[in-house]
């Protein structure tokens, strides 16, 4: 916390709602370093595409082929 109050340190942190009220909020002087971002999951529609915006790393990592029905079903 001294190095973010100084302005020495950049921090993103990610975490669930329940997980940052349980620990940022009860902590003052960290909840106040921190600007919240709310980021809704995906819809279904959404998250194909970002899948298949993946599917070249994805097939070439784990050395498979993704069919797009695979995306769709799961």
């Amino acid at each position: 916390k001294p190095a973010m109050a100084r302005g020495e340190m950049n921090l993103i942190g990610a975490t669930t709602l329940n997980e940052y009220q349980k620990y940022i909020e009860k902590d003052a002087a960290l909840e106040r370093r921190f600007q919240p971002v709310f980021i809704p999951e995906p819809t279904v529609e959404q998250t194909i595409s970002i899948l298949r915006g993946l599917r070249d790393k994805l097939e070439g990592h784990h050395k498979v082929t993704i069919r797009d029905e695979a995306f769709v079903a799961a």
